[in-house]
């Protein structure tokens, strides 16, 4: 375990690496603003009885480990679910891993660029941020064309599409709004919050640091903070048709929930059901199926979600 922290730790000092070399990602000081509700930082345990709309259970449906056919040492950083297909980034690669919600058909699309973070745009399209090289790309997975691509002065992190734009994390401070050409519809900004991922639905947008969830209206208004001192690892972050929040903690191997309206959250899942320095996660709102990915391993998780 001591080796896997130290793994863990270094690689998200690389991604660090691109605003400032020296630098840890750790989360800046940050004061709590007037007026906003803030969460409790204990979390409820999983058989707590649920509150609100927070999912009434969360149940295995697969566990999948992959074999690629290239012979590649892998480090799942994200993933999503396209209708029946898998998408998942490893770090330090230029290409996507792709295979069938089953396993099978496992391959890969090379890029031009190393990708990080990753959003759904329609069925047969992504678009993945680069953070080294500060591009955006649009990929058709089906034709493994790249379609698009979105050249930027700063570091791009989380990114996020709303059926309508693109919402990007910029050096880590400032969520710029983007159309696919690339221009510059606003901007979101909080300085005292350093960003790390991104997930819009609706009305709202939800950004995460190491200990941090806020979640802020279409136009960056501030609903509610969530806030954990003993996290220092939460990774990636996506939202359920509800305005549910999920979030992956890389070191304690749970799955965080935060309900809607930031009252109330807890453990959906752990180190028991499978998480192992779980990195990236997606919720599919057409099956209500939850994708979970761990770090280290060709470990590939999905859940059935139930209220």
């Amino acid at each position: 375990m001591e080796k896997l922290k130290r793994k863990s730790e270094t690689t998200m000092e690389h991604i660090d690496g691109c605003r400032d070399e020296g630098n840890k990602c750790v989360p800046s000081p940050s004061s709590k603003p007037e007026n906003i509700p803030t969460t409790s930082e204990t979390f409820t345990q999983a058989q707590t009885p649920v509150i609100y709309n927070l999912p009434v259970s969360v149940t295995l449906r697969q566990k999948l480990n992959i074999e690629w056919p290239e012979k590649i040492d892998r480090e799942f950083l994200n993933c999503i679910k396209m209708g029946n297909k898998l998408v998942f980034l490893a770090s330090n690669t230029k290409f996507l891993n792709i295979c069938n919600v089953d396993g099978t058909d496992a391959h890969h699309i090379p890029l031009p660029y190393a990708p990080w973070y990753i959003t759904e745009v329609d069925k047969t399209t992504l678009s993945v941020s680069c953070t080294r090289d500060k591009v955006i790309l649009l990929i058709n997975i089906s034709t493994g064309n790249v379609n698009g691509t979105i050249r930027l002065r700063n570091y791009c992190y989380g990114i996020s599409y709303d059926k309508e734009y693109l919402y990007v994390v910029m050096d880590r401070k400032t969520i710029h709004v983007m159309d696919f050409t690339g221009n510059l519809i606003r901007t979101i900004s909080s300085p005292s919050v350093s960003y790390i991922d991104i997930s819009v639905h609706k009305d709202r947008c939800v950004c995460i640091n190491l200990s941090t969830i806020n979640c802020y209206d279409l136009d960056g208004k501030q609903k509610w903070k969530f806030e954990d001192e003993k996290s220092e690892s939460f990774h990636s972050v996506t939202l359920d048709e509800k305005g549910n929040v999920y979030v992956t903690n890389r070191t304690s191997n749970t799955i965080v929930a935060v309900s809607a309206d930031g009252k109330n959250s807890k453990e959906i899942l752990c180190a028991l059901d499978g998480l192992s320095t779980p990195s990236g996660i997606h919720y599919d709102r057409d099956e209500h199926s939850l994708l979970v990915c761990n770090f280290f391993a060709r470990t590939v998780l999905l859940f059935n979600v139930k209220w």
